[in-house]
């Protein structure tokens, strides 16, 4: 007999879903026999809360004609989806991405047919993803300590089969049964379309491809067959193993760090990426704007975008936007480069994808004071970074971004707070950066490498016919760029998340000189200098793929952003040959150097 949770009345479970509906899927085959109980167990238990009940049928026998008969006498509605024989090679799992597809509840409960899963199991797993705000409910046969009443040697093999899930895939080590048919999950939560099931267990692969999913874990026991026969098989099983070794060599272990940049776009990707450690989150509430993979990927469709070089050994990207976002595919050695992954791939799509939404993602440092943003723009490797650093080293102003800022029409800047990329020379603006030993030795080969000089001649490799980017991703991992956080080098400093422009400073090697800028002359310069700070390949062709032969549209939508949110804005030009622009910087917003001998910053001692 099934050993259940206690028995809810309709009363108390019509409550239990306060936020949406929820469609059962069933995915059956030759199980005419259970049809009936299981669709009056799941009526009893979710009425209320019930959308449908979605049957996919593979069967040979008379089990469509019994749900055929339901629907005349059940006021929920009951649908059927028999699939012909053509359409059955991607077996339950394909059945029950049909039903997913069909579904239009806000929830959506995936069972077995064969009354091995109760109904009463339901509520408790719709219970828990509303309370703990989770994505995935699953129904373990082995979770909280229960076991079933599986004969040993089948136990045996699901425990096997079981480990070697949790080996292959990290986040489906959060379920102690990531095998259960039993489950349910937020409809929206999951890309369908990304799914590529084989065989019977598709929560391995709604997981593993949705390694964003919030997910729970709730027990129950495991019910004897009263009806029909198991489909499980020496067949199933190969196909189970086939299924496991393909999604491994498409998705990884599935481990994946998650980033949203301010609720305008989100970033998943199976490498840490530093440049945007301030944006990571623990998961995601829908699929990523822009999702990695370092892994070759069967990308295919007819907006596929390919860069390779050197074939499979150098830098290769391959990309194509979907409904949801933009799914990339890198070489394992850009994979092994994290600078290299995100300045020269993810970089240049967060700039599109902001403009798409109205927003711009603009090369200037800002710093805050008193409520109000004041921009600091120049040409890459002018001296921007440490003009920065010593003014946040007088004290009195907010740091809200060094390299980049997004700014919307209103003039509104929003933090972009990547770590900055110093030198020796920049070290010594600041008193307090706390930075190990080996750092600081390891900063003077940095520098040189990493240097305004290192940076022309990789410029100048660009004309030459060398995979220059397979060059560029080698070097990076042999000698990675010397970046660091703003906390670590003016210890105390404060973190500004957003602010309003109210100024903004051009800075220039030269015959020291002051000027005002009109409107146009300093958007103009904004705009060069925004083109300066990318450029390296492959970023014409990722820019020309992702304008859709639109380019000159988007590029004037990107002004248009810039231009609103300078509306009013006073700009000035400074020159200088000793770089002394922080000073003249401060002069102008007040803050006198005699201050920074009085400042206190949490932390600085020693």
């Amino acid at each position: 007999m099934v050993m259940a949770p206690e028995r809810r009345s309709v009363s108390d479970t019509a409550t239990l879903l306060k936020t949406g509906t929820v469609s059962v899927v069933v995915p059956t085959r030759n199980e005419a026999s259970n049809i009936r109980p299981l669709t009056d167990a799941v009526i009893d238990h979710l009425r209320g809360s019930l959308e449908e009940i979605i049957f996919v049928d593979d069967s040979t026998d008379d089990t469509p004609d019994v749900i055929v008969n339901l629907t005349s006498d059940s006021d929920v509605e009951i649908i059927l989806i028999h699939r012909p024989p053509e359409q059955r090679h991607d077996g339950l799992s394909g059945a029950v991405i049909a039903g997913l597809k069909r579904a239009r509840g806000d929830w959506v409960c995936v069972m077995d047919g064969d009354l091995q899963h109760p109904p009463e199991v339901i509520p408790a797993m719709l219970s828990m993803a509303e309370l703990e705000d989770l994505d995935l409910v699953s129904a373990g046969r082995f979770a909280a300590g229960n076991e079933t009443e599986m004969s040993r040697s089948r136990k045996a093999l699901s425990h096997a089969l079981i480990r070697a899930v949790h080996r292959a895939f990290v986040p489906l080590r959060q379920l102690r049964d990531p095998l259960t048919g039993f489950f349910v999950v937020r409809r929206r939560a999951v890309d369908i379309e990304r799914l590529q099931p084989l065989g019977f267990k598709i929560l391995v692969e709604i997981i593993a491809r949705n390694a964003n999913l919030a997910v729970g874990e709730v027990g129950f026991e495991f019910g004897k067959r009263e009806h029909g026969r198991s489909k499980a098989s020496a067949r199933t099983l190969w196909h189970f193993v086939r299924h496991i070794l393909r999604l491994r060599r498409h998705v990884g272990n599935g481990r994946r760090h998650h980033y949203d940049i301010h609720g305008i776009i989100t970033v998943s990707s199976p490498v840490k990426l530093p440049e945007l450690w301030r944006f990571e989150v623990p998961h995601l509430r829908e699929t990523a704007t822009i999702t990695l993979s370092c892994r070759p990927a069967a990308l295919a469709g007819d907006d596929l975008f390919t860069y390779r070089e050197l074939g499979r050994l150098g830098f290769g990207v391959r990309m194509r936007r979907t409904s949801s976002g933009i799914e990339i595919d890198v070489s394992r050695l850009v994979g092994k480069s994290p600078h290299v992954l995100y300045t020269n791939v993810v970089e240049p799509v967060i700039r599109w994808e902001l403009v798409r939404r109205g927003y711009a993602l603009v090369h200037a440092a800002c710093v805050e004071r008193d409520g109000q943003a004041f921009l600091i723009t120049a040409r890459t490797d002018t001296g921007k970074t440490t003009t920065m650093l010593k003014l946040l080293d007088r004290g009195g102003l907010g740091f809200v971004s060094d390299d980049l800022i997004i700014v919307d029409p209103s003039g509104v800047v929003l933090t972009y707070p990547k770590p900055l990329t110093i030198s020796s020379h920049t070290l010594a603006a600041v008193r307090q950066a706390e930075l190990r030993w080996h750092e600081r030795v390891g900063l003077k080969l940095q520098s040189r490498v990493h240097s305004r000089s290192g940076r022309r001649v990789a410029f100048a490799l660009t004309r030459l016919p060398l995979p220059v980017a397979t060059i560029n991703a080698i070097t990076q991992i042999l000698i990675p760029p010397p970046k660091y956080d703003v906390a670590r080098l003016i210890p105390g400093v404060a973190m500004v998340e957003k602010a309003r422009i109210a100024g903004m400073f051009v800075i220039e090697r030269g015959t020291p000189s002051r000027r005002s800028l009109d409107a146009a002359t300093a958007l103009d310069i904004l705009l060069e200098n925004c083109e300066d700070a990318f450029g390296f390949p492959p970023y014409d062709r990722i820019e020309a793929y992702l304008h859709g032969g639109r380019g000159e549209t988007v590029h004037q939508s990107e002004r248009e952003i810039i231009a609103s949110a300078l509306v009013g804005v006073p700009a000035v030009l400074l020159a200088s040959d000793s770089l002394d622009w922080a000073e003249s910087i401060a002069a102008d917003l007040g803050i006198p150097a005699e201050q920074s001998a009085a400042v206190d910053r949490p932390g600085s001692e020693g």
